[in-house]
């Protein structure tokens, strides 16, 4: 029977990546700590976790350097349902972005709803398949009176009374925007595991234009990411992590690793600090810290600059911060026959 539900669950797969890599075709925010924003990465992430309620928030300010940071901010929360299934749980999440970028103030607010269904692999409950959905909306805009146009210049300085001899038919535009994913968790304890994914975002690649150019689309993104955890000693663990996006003719490849040091556990929870290095090829050198404390994880990042953006940025890339709090519920010990005293 494990033969045949492994040997399914791989047709399953391998037919989900040949359909929806056919599909594929301005790039999206992003985070330097993608495994801190399990949705954006990825919907098939939705519900994987220890505990019972996952809230994350992620704050980026990227190229401090120039006159107007782009910045970023993100918020998410999911849960896994109670149901009577014996092997599967779906798991049900909302996803809240808002970005804002350069000297137009142009802004991108996102809301999604994202839903996956777990399938446990085996009996002694270390291997599980996830798929994921995420519809949602998008609204990106930007401020027309934030710019500066040639036609209001007097002849001697800047005239904001003069117009601008622009014409922009909107200045603000809304469409639904869908993604889904797949994702593998194997947990052998808390220490030692593998989690590995890919999603496909905005595969009904929405309309993107500001003068009603029904050709001017949002391409699907792919992203490929796999992090895991390996215990080298009693104290110290090692994290590698990897993450590939194809968006249209752009791509983006990070790899790198953080070293985990734990210190001695609190209420039989995990503390651990960490610190690692990460490179986006062509782009960024990442470093990151964090520190996992009870049930709040904690994570700072900083991108240096090496794109040949530098003569701009002077090697200043961007400043991230990312928090998770998993909620446990406490579930009181009952006992089911009379218990004797100790003392007896």
């Amino acid at each position: 029977m494990k033969n045949k539900t492994t040997y399914f669950f791989t047709k399953i797969i391998f037919l989900f990546l040949t359909v929806m890599s056919s599909m594929l075709c301005a790039q999206d925010i992003h985070f330097s700590q993608f495994n801190a924003s399990p949705q954006n990465l990825n919907p098939a992430q939705t519900g994987i976790f220890n505990g019972d309620w996952r809230f994350a928030g992620n704050y980026r300010s990227q190229w401090s350097a120039i006159p107007v940071p782009y910045k970023t901010f993100s918020f998410s929360t999911d849960t896994r349902l109670k149901t009577k299934l014996a092997n599967d749980v779906p798991a049900v999440g909302i996803l809240i972005n808002s970005d804002k970028a350069g000297d137009s103030r142009f802004s991108t607010n996102q809301v999604f709803i994202s839903g996956s269904y777990i399938k446990r692999l085996n009996k002694d409950s270390t291997q599980f398949v996830s798929v994921g959905i995420q519809p949602g909306v998008t609204t990106k805009s930007f401020d027309i009176t934030a710019l500066t146009f040639d036609n209001q210049f007097d002849g001697d300085a800047y005239n904001a009374a003069l117009a601008s001899g622009e014409n922009f038919p909107k200045t603000r535009i809304t469409y639904f925007d869908l993604g889904t994913g797949l994702a593998y968790l194997w947990r052998k304890n808390q220490r030692t595991f593998v989690n590995a994914g890919v999603s496909f975002l905005h595969i009904n690649k929405p309309k993107q234009s500001f003068f009603n150019n029904d050709a001017i689309r949002l391409d699907t993104k792919i992203n490929a990411s796999a992090i895991a955890e390996l215990p080298l000693t009693a104290t110290i663990g090692l994290a590698p992590t990897f993450q590939y996006q194809k968006q249209g003719k752009f791509n983006e490849t990070v790899l790198g690793a953080f070293g985990k040091y734990y210190l001695k556990p609190i209420n039989g929870m995990n503390t651990a600090v960490s610190l690692g290095a990460f490179y986006r090829l062509k782009d960024a050198f990442i470093m990151v810290a964090g520190m996992e404390y009870k049930n709040i994880n904690v994570g700072m990042s900083y991108d240096f600059n090496t794109s040949r953006l530098t003569a701009a940025t002077n090697r200043r890339g961007g400043f991230e911060i990312s928090v998770i709090y998993i909620f446990r519920k406490i579930v009181p010990f009952v006992a089911k026959q009379r218990v004797c005293p100790i003392y007896m």
